[in-house]
């Protein structure tokens, strides 16, 4: 008998449904083994070579409580056991456990790490990128060793991280005051971000300007459009007061129309590429206002099921195979979609593997019920479509049926687009000569767009790019050089500039992404883990910082301006992945950042002055004492308290009043949270009255 050993249950009965009786399958239930929870657990050893200190770091892992009972079964089968197939995931994460399991299963037989394509004694390491038959024979044909690269950088990872917050944390207890604090090297530099986004928009001064759209009709016809004003007697001119406003205004009204210029191209529209894991998630939080968290818990039970390829991933890359397919898909049901030749994607990120994939089905015939009725299929071989187990649920159809769009639609052809552009000359008097522009687009062919709609996904930028220049899209009437148009009315906007939006779950994945902070399987964990801390608050789905969080950011960039640094933290990132790649020392790049960290983290302790949190005080009384009541934080939040603590120890809950009146029952509508700090809004009469709500604006 053969023991594969696997993380979940799930993944563990999918793999039952494609192996013979030869194999017996086991779930570790995630790590098995890792560093203590209540010590710093690395034992640092510091050397002198030719003046210079070297550091070796050691990490004392041990096994996980609640999984001890697991290795003694997993020892148990083991034992009676042929040959012993780790089959973990395949990233650093997958690869850490493998080696883990190996390590407490026989120590003596992972010692080294085995050449490429090779296994190691009864150890052997398999991967696959999708849980289906074909993949797992073909792993199970070609197993190797573990790879200690990979294992080196999630080591790097985990030692990096435990230095940072076991070591940072007692300075900010000191510091701060609150022994509850804790400090991230990725997760502050996110918070920063957020931070200075914030700081961003407290010092914006808005700018007035003015937009003058004119209404205008082809003479004789009842087709009228709207023409934006841009130039004024040769020169592009921006309008900034009412006054300025006024002096265009009265050229336009009196002015005579004619066509000036008419510009027709077409556009073509490609598709977007398949899913990465950030795109998964910033598209699942546009369009069903998902967390992180949320999209990679619903892509984890996808993946496990064998519905899609794994979900942590940044490459773009497309089997030959899973190309082949889908083609013959879009070529049997949307044939007159089908490009001549397939198209490739080039994956932007610079260490993501090729071997790896983007998130895609498994099975293209495979659809959801629901998309199935939505979506116009045509025809011969429609009886070879299948449809997803329901066992999924609502959240699970919903993610596959986008990944499933989404990847049939990067394979099919582009949607094309009649553009027109109109240039119109107003002259005034005073022989004042303005000119406005018009601009029109008609799809002529949907394309890809057929299939995977992009509505709700528009990047926030282009809105407000949109809402500037006002170009909206719309079908002109046909319109000739020289041709005089009736003027109707103008539509004359006052406008203010707006500042920086204020980061949402799609907006921030994308910032780590772009600023190279995190890597795929960390995105989700970062946002958690700064709400967790009470240095951020999601706020009708954008992120705030708390006082806390500026706090504890001030003092940490005041003090660490290098290691909570966006392009520091970037580049340890790739020292993480050059030592996945096998061209750095996991010791020696997790030295290179120790040595000086421990030199400043001394210097702090001595002369960095302690740090008030200001949260604001009060005009209420103490009901006890009759002293003033200020505004103290918990690692559960804010509250009243007394100021003579901890002579009086009053304490009182905040009410945060909104002005609004229940919808059912008539009380006072009040700002509260869940437990997991998750703000909403829900009446002060419960539980009496349960009426809640996410958003304010929508209590009617």
């Amino acid at each position: 008998m053969n023991l594969i050993i696997v993380e979940s249950p799930t993944k563990a009965q999918t793999l039952s449904r494609f192996l013979g009786k030869g194999y017996r399958i086991e779930a570790t239930m995630g790590h098995i083994r890792d560093l203590p929870i209540k010590k710093l657990g690395v034992h640092i050893q510091d050397k002198k070579i030719q003046d210079k200190d070297v550091y070796e770091f050691v990490p004392q892992y041990q096994p996980i409580a609640n999984r001890k009972v697991k290795i003694k079964e997993l020892k148990d089968i083991a034992g009676k056991s042929e040959q012993i197939i780790l089959a973990t995931d395949p990233d650093r994460e997958g690869e850490a456990i493998a080696w883990h399991v190996a390590s407490l299963l026989r120590r003596d037989e992972v010692k080294n790490h085995p050449p490429a394509g090779s296994s190691n004694g009864r150890f052997q390491r398999i991967v696959f990128h999708e849980i289906t038959k074909s993949a797992i024979d073909h792993a199970l044909q070609n197993p190797r060793g573990i790879d200690m690269h990979l294992v080196d950088a999630q080591q790097a990872r985990r030692v990096l991280d435990r230095l940072v917050g076991y070591k940072l944390s007692p300075l900010l207890w000191n510091k701060l005051g609150k022994r509850w604090l804790s400090a991230g090297r990725v997760q502050s530099v996110a918070v920063r971000l957020i931070v200075d986004r914030e700081r961003e928009i407290e010092a914006f001064k808005p700018v007035e300007y003015w937009v003058i759209d004119v209404q205008l009709e082809k003479v004789g016809k009842e087709e009228n459009f709207i023409a934006r004003f841009f130039q004024l007697n040769g020169k592009s001119y921006e309008i900034h007061t009412q006054d300025e406003a006024n002096g265009i205004i009265e050229v336009l009204k009196t002015a005579a129309y004619t066509v000036d210029s008419v510009d027709k191209k077409e556009l073509r529209r490609f598709p977007s590429p398949p899913f990465i894991t950030s795109t998964l998630q910033q598209t699942a939080a546009n369009r069903f206002g998902w967390s992180a968290k949320k999209t990679m818990n619903a892509a984890q039970s996808l993946y496990e099921q064998g519905l899609i390829t794994y979900h942590r991933t940044d490459s773009t890359n497309i089997s030959a195979e899973a190309i082949s397919s889908v083609r013959e898909f879009i070529k049997n049901m949307y044939p007159h979609y089908l490009p001549d030749a397939q198209i490739l994607y080039k994956t932007k990120s610079k260490v993501a593997q090729e071997a790896h994939e983007s998130i895609r089905p498994t099975h293209v015939w495979r659809l959801n019920p629901t998309d199935m009725k939505k979506i116009e299929l045509g025809g011969q071989n429609i009886g070879k479509i299948e449809t997803v187990p329901a066992s999924i649920g609502r959240e699970g159809e919903l993610l596959y049926g986008l990944i499933w769009k989404r990847f049939v639609a990067c394979q099919m052809r582009e949607a094309l687009f009649d553009q027109t552009a109109v240039v119109i000359k107003a002259i005034g008097k005073a022989s004042k000569e303005a000119l406005l522009r018009a601009t029109g687009e008609v799809m002529t062919f949907a394309g890809w767009l057929s299939l995977y709609k992009v509505d709700g996904e528009r990047k926030e930028t282009e809105v407000r790019e949109s809402e500037t220049n006002g170009e909206d899209k719309k079908i002109l009437p046909p319109l000739t050089v020289g041709e005089n148009l009736q003027y109707e009315k103008i539509l004359p906007q006052q406008k203010f500039t707006q500042p920086p939006p204020r980061f949402n779950e799609a907006s921030l994945i994308k910032a780590l992404e772009e600023k190279g902070i995190g890597r795929p399987s960390t995105y989700a964990p970062i946002i958690s883990t700064v709400q967790d801390r009470k240095y951020v608050e999601k706020i009708e789905k954008r992120f705030h910082p708390t006082d806390l969080g500026r706090s504890v950011t001030d003092f940490l960039v005041t003090n660490f301006p290098d290691i909570f640094d966006v392009g520091f933290t970037s580049e340890m990132e790739e020292d993480l992945d050059n030592i996945a790649n096998g061209t750095k020392e996991w010791n020696y790049v997790v030295g290179q950042f120790f040595g000086p960290f421990h030199k400043k983290l001394e210097t702090v302790f001595k002369e960095a002055p302690r740090v008030k949190v200001d949260l604001g005080t009060t005009d209420e009384k103490c009901p006890e004492c009759g002293n003033p009541l200020v505004i103290r934080l918990s690692k559960f939040g804010k509250f009243l308290a007394c100021s003579t603590f901890p002579s009086c120890k009053y304490t009182k809950n905040i009410v945060e009043r909104v002005g609004i009146a229940c919808p059912k029952c008539g009380g006072e509508i009040v700002l509260k949270r869940t437990r997991r700090g998750k703000q909403f809004y829900g009446c002060s009469n419960y539980p009496t009255c349960t009426y809640a709500s996410w958003k304010k604006e929508d209590i009617k």
